[in-house]
């Protein structure tokens, strides 16, 4: 045990976590708090939902409603950010885009409830704003894509309490067992919030915005954010980075939306299997995050997100074409470990991606106006997709091949830029 440790703390994401200080430890260390919960419940997410009679179609409504929600407060992220402070903003709407839906989940009876939670839930956009901010403000920047990496990390080892959930569903049934869960993410969650409200201090970018934005109303915060969006479009760097962060987004929705339903209902897994792939896909994650990342880290951003989207392609295309019957658990195997090392990569370079590209002062307005639009963009897609869904529960992962494909051409266009700031 001993030889474990100390091989571990040698490691440098672990190394880096147990060292940390300031906010990086009070946004990081009651992590766990919220990605535990979180994990129990997401697998058996989709499946819930229709348990309670919603219908592919219906499921994809709810995310287009959670999508327009996003883009709502997406745009008014930077702004409330900036006027209320990196760790007021943070504290106030975690309550409300986390606390308070996972209540409505918890006493859900039909599409309406999930309705109403998916327009709370769509306020996690401005605490990705400003959590993310209240994380890395007073970083340098080589220091920000390994904070995403760490934060990856602890998601990852939360995951691993997952498996927990299948033993309470073939033990009391699914509803029942869902209804428990998100009571306790509620209480779990909401005490994450605390702790982060408690343990951190405002940054020094936010105490100036604070101070810059003191006697401006949010109407005239709004009306100036014109000026800023309008650099940031005709900038190509940010539009390509946009292009690459909606795909990502959109892929996470439809995987997120559909993995459960086509692994149960088209290729015959058990529903209390689903949880199985799911902490292989974090086992997997985790390792890579451990040992590969931090090799990919220090090279330039083409050769490891090409990677990473070239397997992730594999993954969905083995979902495709995958069969049904005793072969489906090897095919969802291999496709499972593709993703997990996929993912190592591209969660937190994408996460990190727009945070890089954006000015310091205005990151919080950029990084809003950004998300807004990358949300308003994809709004529409989960409605159509689920419409496919009903046709075949295949189609929304052939979706997310095109998607990648995509943002592998864009990838490689930002590759070809010069430094940021001279590309404009």
């Amino acid at each position: 045990m001993k030889w474990l440790t100390s091989r571990l703390m040698k490691n440098p994401m672990i190394a880096s976590l147990a060292g940390m200080k300031g906010n990086a430890r009070a946004c990081l260390w009651p992590e766990p708090l919220w990605g535990i919960p979180y994990n129990l419940c997401l697998p058996y997410a989709s499946l819930y939902m229709a348990a309670l009679g919603l219908s592919p179609a219906q499921i994809g409504y709810v995310a287009s409603i959670n999508i327009v929600a996003q883009v709502v407060f997406a745009t008014l992220s930077g702004v409330i950010t900036d006027k209320l402070g990196r760790r007021k903003t943070t504290f106030l709407f975690d309550t409300l885009s986390w606390s308070v839906p996972e209540f409505i989940w918890m006493i859900s009876q039909d599409f309406t409830w999930f309705a109403a939670a998916a327009v709370f839930n769509g306020a996690w956009r401005v605490t990705e704003n400003s959590w993310s901010l209240l994380l890395i403000d007073d970083m340098k920047q080589e220091e920000i894509l390994p904070a995403f990496s760490l934060t990856q990390m602890l998601e990852l080892f939360s995951a691993f309490f997952a498996p927990l959930s299948k033993f309470a569903i073939d033990a009391f049934g699914l509803v029942p067992t869902m209804r428990v869960l998100y009571g306790v993410t509620f209480v779990s969650m909401t005490l994450k919030f605390i702790l982060v409200q408690k343990f951190s201090v405002e940054t020094s970018v936010g105490r100036r915005r604070m101070e810059a934005t003191r006697n401006k109303s949010v109407l005239r915060l709004l009306y100036e954010c014109k000026d800023v969006y309008i650099k940031t479009v005709t900038s190509r760097r940010m539009l390509l980075t946009f292009g690459i962060v909606a795909s990502y987004s959109l892929v996470t929705t439809l995987t997120n939306s559909y993995w459960s339903l086509l692994a149960c209902r088209e290729l015959g897994i058990a529903q209390g299997n689903v949880v199985v792939f799911t902490t292989i896909k974090s086992l997997m994650t985790l390792v890579c995050v451990l040992f590969l990342v931090p090799r990919v880290a220090s090279l330039p951003v083409k050769r490891p997100m090409l990677g990473g989207l070239a397997m992730h392609i594999a993954a969905m295309a083995l979902l495709v074409a995958a069969p049904r019957g005793a072969s489906a658990v090897l095919v969802l195997l291999a496709s499972t470990l593709l993703e997990a090392v996929a993912l190592s990569i591209l969660s937190p370079t994408t996460s990190s991606l727009m945070f890089i590209n954006a000015g310091e002062e205005e990151r919080a307005r950029v990084c809003g106006l950004v998300y807004g639009t990358i949300s308003l963009m994809t709004a529409v897609f989960p409605s159509l997709i689920g419409q496919m869904a009903e046709i075949s529960l295949r189609l929304p992962f052939a979706v997310c091949i095109a998607l990648f494909v995509f943002a592998g051409i864009l990838v490689v266009r930002l590759s070809r830029l010069p430094a940021r700031g001279t590309d404009d």
